[in-house]
């Protein structure tokens, strides 16, 4: 292996992890909060929807159908049991996310909703 090679390899590698912790929930607050500083409404808007994207995907297992715990011991049981999952709290959570970019402060002045606790209905 040569020495252009190895730092090509070096090159690439550095690159990835770049990449990688540019998407860091923490660096993309950080970008987040200087795009605000700035008044840069444009990064600012793509940064906010960036971790609003990144909350939902964390938020996906919750809601996901195996650890739903939905009752299937008759129709009427399993219907309840998915009106509380679209009724619930990961529910709500989720909806919230989504209507961020409708917030009267967006992409400036916006509050990014709580997660409930994991243990809690979902």
């Amino acid at each position: 292996m040569t020495n252009e090679s190895i730092y090509k390899r070096l090159a690439q590698a550095e690159a990835m992890a770049n990449a990688q912790k540019a998407e860091l929930m923490e660096t993309l607050q950080a970008a987040y909060e200087r795009a605000c500083v700035d008044e840069d409404a444009e990064e600012a808007a793509a940064l906010a929807r960036k971790i609003r994207n990144k909350l939902l995907d964390s938020s996906d297992k919750y809601l996901s159908l195996d650890c739903l715990g939905l009752d299937t011991s008759s129709a009427t049981k399993f219907i309840a049991s998915l009106g509380k999952i679209f009724t619930g709290a990961w529910a709500k959570y989720r909806k919230e996310l989504r209507d961020l970019p409708e917030q009267a402060g967006f992409p400036f002045n916006i509050e990014f909703p709580t997660p409930p606790d994991s243990e809690e209905e979902k």
